[in-house]
Formats: C-alpha cells, sequence, structure tokens
C-alpha cells in the first residue's frame, strides 16, 4: 500500500476522533503517552537498547553498600572505644576512692588527736596550760567547790576486732577541782596477736571543755596476744570553773567513753 493511500484512509479516522466523548480521548492519549514512557525506560533516545547499563547500575549498587557498610564499621569501633574509655575512667575513680578511704582510716586518729589538742575538745590538754598547771593554779587561789558529779564509763569495740573490752567500775563520783582514777580491761579472744588503738568522747559535749585526762591510754597502741589481758589506767581531773560556770547548770552526769580500733602491724 503506497504512502499516499495510507495518509487518506488516516485523515477521516483523526477527523472522526474529534467527534468522540472526551473521556475516549483521554484514554486514547493516556495509552499513547504510557506506550512513549514505556518505550523510553527499556530504550534510548534513538530506539535502540543499551544492554551494559544494567550492570553499571549494579556495580553502583554495589559500592554504594560497601560504603555504608564501612560507614557502620566505623561508627560501631568509634561507639566501643569510648564505652572502653568511660569504664577505664570508672574504674581509676573507684580505685583511687578506695584508697582515699584506706588513707583515711589510718590517719583518723592522729587527726582526731590533733584535733583535741589543738581545741582541748573530750577534755584534751592544751598546749597553752597543761593539767598540773590547773591543778597548781586552782589551789593557790584556795578554791573550795560543793557540787558533786557522778562521771560514767562506757566501752566499745569497732565491728571485726575480737577484743572484750569493758570498764573496771561503772561510775565514780568527784567534785570539781578534785582528781580521780578509773580502769578499763580489755582481753583478746583471738589466736592471733592484735594491735589496737582507742579514741574518746566526753558527753555532753559542752562539759568535755572542763573533763581534763591527766593520764590515759588513748591514741596509744595496744599489743595484745592471743588469751592476754590488760588493765589500763585512767587519771583526769574536773575544773573547779565547772561549778561556776551557768552553762553547766544541771548537769550532774558525765560519760566518758573509749572505742578500740584494730590497727595492722606494720
Amino acid at each position: 500500500m503506497s504512502l499516499s493511500r495510507l495518509c487518506r484512509r488516516a485523515i477521516p479516522l483523526l477527523k472522526s476522533s474529534q467527534h468522540l466523548p472526551l473521556e475516549s480521548r483521554c484514554i486514547t492519549q493516556y495509552h499513547l503517552n504510557c506506550s512513549s514512557t514505556v518505550y523510553q525506560r527499556h530504550f534510548g533516545h534513538d530506539g535502540m537498547s543499551h544492554p551494559k547499563l544494567g550492570s553499571i547500575n549494579k556495580r553502583a549498587q554495589h559500592q554504594s553498600f560497601a560504603a555504608q557498610s564501612l560507614l557502620k564499621i566505623q561508627r560501631l569501633y568509634s561507639t566501643q572505644a569510648a564505652t572502653q574509655e568511660k569504664s577505664r575512667k570508672t574504674l581509676v575513680y573507684l580505685m583511687g576512692l578506695v584508697f582515699a578511704m584506706v588513707a583515711a582510716s589510718y590517719a583518723a586518729v592522729p587527726l582526731y588527736r590533733r584535733f583535741c589538742q589543738a581545741t582541748g575538745y573530750g577534755g584534751t590538754i592544751q598546749r597553752r596550760e597543761s593539767v598540773e598547771q590547773k591543778i597548781a593554779r586552782h589551789a593557790k587561789d584556795g578554791t573550795v567547790t560543793k557540787r558533786e558529779i557522778v562521771v560514767q564509763f562506757n566501752a566499745d569495740v569497732a565491728d571485726g576486732m575480737q577484743w572484750k573490752f569493758i570498764p573496771t567500775q561503772r561510775e565514780v563520783r568527784v567534785k570539781p577541782g578534785e582528781s580521780a582514777l578509773a580502769f578499763y580491761t580489755a582481753e583478746n579472744r583471738s589466736s592471733t596477736p592484735i594491735v589496737g588503738v582507742s579514741t574518746y568522747n566526753v558527753t555532753p559535749m559542752k562539759a568535755a571543755v572542763y573533763f581534763n585526762k591527766i593520764q590515759c591510754f588513748c591514741f596509744e597502741e595496744q599489743r595484745l596476744l592471743p588469751g592476754e589481758q590488760i588493765d589500763m589506767p585512767v587519771f583526769f581531773y574536773i575544773d573547779p570553773e565547772f561549778e561556776t560556770d551557768p552553762r553547766m547548770d544541771g548537769i550532774n552526769n558525765i560519760i566518758l567513753s573509749y572505742t578500740f580500733f584494730k590497727v595492722s602491724e606494720g
């Protein structure tokens, strides 16, 4: 069939399609557009197929996947490194804290002794005036007191220390300006030698400034063999000012407490 005859047949069809409904013309144009799109997807502009295009796309996809995998591995390694560094810092901090606590436990007794000596807390002799000097001063003044004070005694041991530690007497009665002597007893009930050191406390606290220990076993190491028992004296003196101080009104009892702690032998 010649080209001219084909064109003559197609012209009436095109003219007749103009009289079709709007829906029919849209469907026809839609099919033509879809066919053109599918054609362009599978062929180039020149209508020829490109067989190497698929392999290039696959290679690009593999390279992209490899890059993403490498990035994930790097992120995982960075996270693990940060976690390990944080754990190391925490371990160092905890070890330092343990060492500090151990050092503080050994330094507590001498620090407490220095504090008491500097402030007179608990009746510790202050360097500016000894107990002997106080006694001599009050004897020279001829101070006479009438008030009677009951001094009670208490004894404790730290946890884990296998000692029996008790006061020999429960209490003594003394007047301000007088000195008195009391005893504590310690016994090692373990199968190994134990070295202990004691601290003390006077209550009520505000009365401690008038309670002076002339001789005691506090802050001194005591080494007891298995089954060994010793008596330890406490010689103390109460200032006469206790009776005239209005802050001491109503205070007629003083408690002297000692606590023993275990010390490792050097």
